[in-house]
């Protein structure tokens, strides 16, 4: 009976280290992770980057056409500014696919869960981004079309148009919503020390 006690023991402790072990991962997963975390991060620079140069774009427009100069985005600079910022748009959306694909690679691996809670945290941020941008390309088309109809000589308040449309509210609240999930995805790459 003892000897039976002994057996039952040894084998429980295997196997318990077993699940330890297999909760842990390799160090080639971790590895892979932290590549993966780095490749996607990377993608992730990259859109803020983008951001950045399209908010001081943005910002030199609206300081012109607020002392009356609507040159730069009427006729056809109008209709060239209109494609550069869709380009910008669709180059951001690239780079936050290519991110979320480097994300979701992390949680097919093995363990790692670490890497994982900060990959999940960074793929909900890419969704909400993604909706934002949905929502800008709103603004840019509802300007587009504001921009025609002066064009054809109506007279529109662009700026209040703007200030006062849903699809602004929504860019604003959805990037900071985006901005508070990168935030915690970033306190867990802190937190656990992921980037070591």
């Amino acid at each position: 009976m003892k000897r039976a006690v002994v057996v039952f023991l040894v084998a429980a402790l295997a196997l318990s280290m077993l699940a330890v072990l297999a909760g842990c991962g390799s160090d080639a997963d971790k590895d892979e992770a932290m590549q993966l975390m780095k490749s996607g991060d990377a993608y992730m620079a990259e859109v803020k980057q983008m951001t950045k140069d399209l908010e001081a774009e943005q910002t030199d427009l609206a300081a012109a056409a607020l002392e009356g100069d609507m040159s730069a985005i009427s006729g056809e600079a109008g209709a060239a500014l209109q494609e550069m910022v869709m380009g910008i748009l669709d180059a951001i959306a690239e780079n936050l696919e290519a991110a979320s694909a480097e994300y979701e690679k992390i949680i097919a691996l093995s363990g790692v869960q670490d890497y994982k809670d900060y990959a999940n945290k960074m793929i909900e941020a890419i969704g909400v981004y993604m909706e934002q941008l949905d929502y800008t390309g709103q603004l840019v088309d509802m300007l587009t079309e504001a921009l025609a109809a002066m064009a054809a000589g109506e007279d529109i308040d662009i700026i209040s148009l703007m200030m006062d449309s849903e699809e602004l509210k929504k860019v604003g609240e959805l990037g900071q919503e985006g901005d508070a999930l990168a935030a915690e995805a970033k306190q867990i790459q802190e937190d656990k020390k992921l980037e070591e």
